[in-house]
């Protein structure tokens, strides 16, 4: 269950905006006698509301995929017992998943997850990096957006765990609210992944903002699908459940990136040699 302390903690640290020692916005040492950057200033409660609008502004493109990726889903979920069989078959035949997945699922805890970017946060600011400083930002505020988008949509769907009844599919739908707390809190959590979102829309804010590294997308990709497929090992979930929090996590870490406000600024610049332009953004 998430911690609420560290819910109010992270959003304080969000809101606040405040300046920190480091590197300038391209990535490069800051000077001896300056202990200062730009603060990041987030955008957490316009990307919140953004995030819960976004239908009313999308075009012909986003609607399409939307409705593919929706029509995916529902295939999965008539499918979804079956496929569900076939992993516990597999897992039943190769000892060595039992190994894995349970390292493998934690790492879409959501609260690991929040010390993951905490580490980029505190490396950040320790090494004065402001590209690490606000990759930790981002994805704090990005693992916030989608611990409230979970809990809503898992309380309005209340769709039962593969575990409840050894592999049965059943949506309660609200009525589950009061069941989850009589029965097992977990119990009617299925839909859709927590794990799989937390574990995608970290792996989208590092990815994006490491992209110049070839590596780093391909890595924190298959990590983030690793961790989906350890759901289903798990017995935590269905594919549906797994394929549309990988989705969401995906759109709303790219959402996070994008909508930080980058501005360019030029200015007169003097060194021995002569005279030029330097050229710097800020993420605002």
């Amino acid at each position: 269950m998430v911690n609420k302390t560290a819910v109010a903690l992270l959003i304080l640290c969000l809101l606040s905006g405040a300046p920190l020692a480091g590197q300038d916005a391209a990535g490069t040492a800051a000077p001896a006698g300056e202990m200062k950057l730009a603060p990041y200033r987030s955008n957490f409660l316009k990307d919140e509301g953004r995030m819960w609008g976004a239908p009313l502004h999308w075009d012909a493109k986003d609607f399409l995929v939307c409705s593919a990726v929706l029509a995916a889903t529902g295939a999965l979920i008539a499918n979804d017992e079956a496929i569900y069989r076939e992993f516990k078959s597999f897992q039943g035949t190769n000892p060595w998943v039992d190994k894995v997945s349970p390292a493998a699922t934690l790492l879409g805890d959501w609260g690991v997850d929040c010390g993951i970017a905490g580490l980029f946060f505190l490396g950040g600011v320790l090494a004065r990096d402001r590209r690490a400083r606000d990759t930790g930002l981002m994805a704090w505020e990005t693992l916030l957006h989608t611990g409230f988008l979970v809990q809503v949509v898992k309380h309005l769907a209340g769709r039962q765990r593969p575990s409840v009844e050894q592999g049965i599919d059943h949506w309660h739908g609200p009525a589950a609210f009061f069941k989850r707390y009589d029965e097992g809190f977990s119990n009617y959590d299925s839909f859709f992944s927590g794990h799989t979102v937390s574990a995608w829309s970290l792996a989208t804010v590092i990815a994006e903002n490491y992209r110049h590294r070839p590596w780093v997308p391909p890595l924190c990709y298959g990590m983030a699908a690793l961790v989906g497929l350890s759901r289903l090992t798990e017995d935590a979930h269905w594919l549906s459940d797994v394929f549309l929090g990988a989705a969401v996590g995906f759109v709303v870490g790219k959402m996070v990136v994008r909508n930080q406000n980058r501005r360019f600024q030029l200015a007169p610049a003097l060194a021995p040699g002569g005279a030029g332009l330097s050229f710097r953004y800020e993420i605002r």
